[in-house]
C-alpha cells in the first residue's frame, strides 16, 4: 500500500486533516508549503499527532525561533530548505544544532561549495545534532554498488508515495497508472542508453542523473562524487 502524503499551502486546513487522519492510518505525512518565515508561523500542540514536513521560506530571527522550541521539540516535524537560496544553508545548521530534523532540497541552483559544507557538517559534526536531510537518508541506505535515490526524501517516487493536494484525501489524487510508475523507475537507464555524461560520473549511484539540465555538470560532479566518497570513507 502506498504512503499518503497530503500537500497543502495553509495552516488553516490543519484541523480538518488532523480530524480525517483519525480514520486513515495509511497517512505518512502532511506537506507543507508556505510563504513564510518559520518564526512567523502559528505552532500548535494539537498537531503532535501528525508528521509534518514544512516547506518554509525563510528561518526568521533566531531569538524567536528560540521561544518556539518548547513547542516544536513536541511535534514530529521536519523543515525542508531551499538550496537556492542563499541563506538556507545556515538555517538549516540553525535548525539542526537545535536538534530540530530539517534538510535541504538540492536542486539546480545550489550553491555546490555551500552544499559541501553542509555536507560535511551533516556527516562529519562532531556537536551534538538533529539529521540533515538527504545526507542523512543517502548515508543510512548506502550500500557499495547499489543506486540510492534520495527523491525519496522529497517524495518523489511515485511507486511508492500517493499525494494528495487538499486536505480531503479523496480530492485531487495524482494518479498514475502501474505504466507510468514502471518508466518513471527505469527512467535513469536512458543515460546510459545514450551515453550522456551523468553515466560516466562516479558520483552516479546517488545522483542518478537528477542535475542532468545543468550545462555544465562539474560541480554537481564533484559535489556527489566528494558526497559518495566521505560516505564510503565513514561506512565500515
Amino acid at each position: 500500500m502506498k504512503k499518503v502524503v497530503i500537500e497543502i499551502d495553509s495552516t488553516d486546513k490543519m484541523e480538518a486533516i488532523i480530524n480525517a487522519a483519525t480514520a486513515d492510518h495509511s497517512l505518512y505525512c502532511v506537506k507543507l508549503r508556505v510563504n513564510q518565515n518559520i518564526t512567523s508561523m502559528a505552532f500548535k500542540e494539537e498537531w503532535q499527532g501528525i508528521p509534518l514536513v514544512i516547506y518554509p521560506s525563510g528561518l526568521g530571527w533566531v531569538r524567536d525561533l528560540i521561544g518556539w522550541l518548547p513547542v516544536l521539540k513536541k511535534l514530529n516535524v521536519k523543515f525542508f530548505m531551499d538550496s537556492s537560496v542563499a541563506q538556507s544553508y545556515e538555517a538549516v545548521q540553525i535548525l539542526s544544532s537545535l536538534g530540530l530534523y530539517s534538510g535541504i532540497v538540492i536542486n539546480e541552483h545550489a550553491d555546490w561549495e555551500k552544499l559541501t559544507d553542509l555536507m560535511y557538517y551533516a556527516l562529519c559534526g562532531k556537536v551534538a545534532h538533529a539529521p540533515i536531510e538527504p545526507f542523512q537518508y543517502v548515508y543510512d541506505m548506502y550500500k557499495r554498488n547499489t543506486l540510492v535515490d534520495y527523491g525519496t526524501v522529497y517524495f518523489e517516487n511515485p511507486a511508492e508515495f500517493c499525494v494528495l493536494c487538499d486536505a480531503v484525501f479523496k480530492k485531487n489524487r495524482q494518479h498514475r497508472d502501474p505504466k507510468s510508475t514502471e518508466k518513471h523507475s527505469k527512467s535513469w537507464q536512458k543515460f546510459f542508453y545514450e551515453a550522456t555524461p551523468c553515466a560516466a560520473c562516479a558520483g552516479w549511484r546517488i545522483c542518478m542523473g537528477k542535475y542532468a539540465r545543468l550545462e555544465n555538470k562539474t560541480k554537481c560532479a564533484q559535489f556527489t562524487s566528494e558526497w559518495l566518497k566521505i560516505i564510503e570513507t565513514l561506512k565500515p
